[in-house]
């Protein structure tokens, strides 16, 4: 007997063991339909139209375990393995405006079968339903009150739901938009001048659909829920684009999603916008003068580096220079400058970003910033060798940022030459100039202020009223109760002098920089906010709360 007749007579049992699992599977499948109380389907002989099935993208067939299979007029039908799933609920409920919808139920393995079909089906754009578009003005923050009753949420589609939060975000001036599951609710957060506001209560029944079409708009693995994704989406407000940039992670009560809206906010930002004193901003245009130099920004993440580095850029921006950014990722776009987005997935980071970007011939680079060894001294090099170059690092105070830079790995030598000025910032919620009131403060808080005004330095210029008078707001409609609107930003700027080469070639502790700075004019982040406080633009309980109390 050869070993072909073996061969196929294994052959021939396998195919018959299969077929006999098969129609195993299918008599399960129609006996559950049965219960279930829908039509059965079998599609493994269907002819299913390709054109029909991309009603649904495959990661959405995938997810939901169901796919469209015929269409005919007005008649769609769905063939499902999990009818109850909520991704299949919500395109059953959107689809439905448009046909009349009948759900049939089928085998897991008749699935398989179907899903092998997108291979081959053409993969449009996103369908116009399938990206949020507000394409009318209205009244969001009453549309999301409107949502507080249970039964209101979930008279709404998810795509409802998702223009509401986004319109609501926009209305609110929201910098991000957080989903927190809870073991019975889903909570809605917006960041609001840097603080999180609670914002309406979602059913729980609804986390699974937010977060699927959050993860579906943004390209996501809809079927991962164990590990962080990351990812972008796009929505169209009043006919213009808003970038989001999203975050999904893992936690005890189901995937967490924080979306930042990135916005167009700084495209046209000036140096004059960002709150710097008089002589502050003259140093710092004296120094984006000269041809050859290094500024960087120091601060916490989300305390507006990123936003002083576009008005730099705005600034510098001119027909006769070239400039490129590196950045991660790109928050906003400029025009007239080349902006690369640092990609870690293909081993793009910002060391060899920047050795990409020195060849191709710029005047000016922004780095995003600065993480290690490599980029400073590669930055270093380039303003050392004609290069204007702007980054941001993570120190508390501009003195900081020089022994952190030697700390890093980079030479002294190179950082004293290359390094023009460190600016450290944070940014202060603005009182809410409709409801500001004066404010009567305590003796004691009022000690603490009178000894930070008056230890600022002669040299920096600054004339203080015989008596002070501070400012709060009380809160009103037009601040939504909250008394403030908007954000400054409060600064140090330490321009790299004599003086101060020579502390950084003695690597000086950090104590030295600041001493030496504060001789030289410096007005410290408390002052400054202080002096802010004083003008009548923020309050002393928020200078305090943001640049602590001396």
């Amino acid at each position: 007997m050869s070993n072909k007749f073996l061969l196929g007579n294994q052959k021939d049992l396998y195919e018959a063991m299969d077929d006999v699992n098969r129609k195993m599977e299918e008599e399960e499948a129609k006996a559950q339909a049965k219960i279930l109380g829908l039509p059965y389907i079998d599609l493994h002989n269907f002819p299913v139209d390709l054109n029909v099935l991309g009603i649904f993208t495959e990661e959405e067939a995938k997810e939901s375990g169901a796919v469209p299979f015929f269409q005919e007029h007005k008649d769609l039908r769905i063939a499902s393995t999990d009818p109850k799933h909520p991704l299949l609920a919500e395109k059953v409920k959107e689809l439905s405006k448009k046909y009349k919808v009948s759900v049939y139920f089928i085998s897991r393995r008749s699935l398989a079968q179907v899903l092998k079909f997108y291979g081959k089906v053409l993969r449009p754009k996103a369908p116009r339903d399938e990206i949020v578009r507000i394409e009318k003005e209205e009244n969001f923050s009453a549309a999301l009150k409107g949502l507080r009753p249970e039964t209101e949420q979930k008279s709404k589609s998810v795509t409802e739901l998702m223009e509401i939060i986004f319109g609501a975000a926009i209305s609110y001036g929201a910098s991000d938009i957080h989903l927190e599951p809870e073991e019975h609710i889903v909570k809605l957060r917006f960041r609001v001048d840097g603080v999180l506001q609670d914002v309406l209560h979602l059913s729980k029944d609804l986390q699974r659909s937010l977060v699927s079409r959050v993860k579906l708009l943004s390209k996501l693995k809809l079927n991962v829920e164990n590990v962080p994704q990351d990812g972008r989406l796009t929505f169209y407000y009043l006919g213009k684009p808003v970038d989001v940039r999203v975050s999904v992670l893992p936690s005890a009560y189901g995937e967490e999603v924080v979306m930042r809206l990135l916005g167009t906010g700084a495209a046209g930002l000036k140096l004059e916008d960002l709150g710097f004193r008089p002589q502050p901003l003259e140093v710092i245009r004296k120094i984006l003068a000269r041809p050859n130099g290094m500024i960087v920004t120091t601060g916490p993440t989300g305390s507006g580096k990123t936003t002083t580095l576009y008005a730099f850029l705005n600034e510098l921006n001119e027909p006769g220079v070239k400039i490129i950014t590196l950045e991660d990722p790109v928050e906003y776009k400029l025009e007239g400058i080349v902006q690369t987005p640092i990609d870690h997935n293909v081993d793009f980071d910002f060391a060899k970003g920047l050795r990409a970007v020195l060849r191709q011939d710029p005047d000016i680079v922004m780095v995003g910033e600065i993480r290690d060894q490599e980029t400073a001294e590669t930055a270093m090099q380039a303003a050392l060798t004609g290069h204007m170059v702007l980054s941001t690092l993570h120190t508390n105070d501009a003195a900081g940022a020089i022994p952190r830079l030697i700390n890093m790995g980079v030479r002294p030598f190179i950082v004293g030459p290359a390094l023009s000025a460190a600016i450290a910032q944070r940014l202060v919620r603005k009182i809410c100039p409709y409801c500001k009131e004066p404010e009567a403060l305590s003796p004691m808080v009022m000690e603490k202020i009178m000894y930070a005004l008056k230890h600022i330095p002669k040299s920096a210029d600054v004339k203080l009223p015989p008596h002070p008078q501070f400012f709060h707001s009380k809160g009103c409609d037009k601040c939504r109760y909250l008394g403030y609107a908007g954000r400054v930003g409060i600064y140090e700027v330490l321009e790299m002098t004599e003086a101060v080469q020579k502390l950084t070639m003695a690597q000086a502790p950090m104590s030295e920089f600041r001493r030496v700075a504060l001789e030289q004019g410096m007005v410290t982040m408390l002052q400054d906010g202080l002096l802010k406080a004083l003008d009548g633009i923020t309050d002393v309980a928020e200078v305090f709360r943001v640049a602590g109390e001396g």
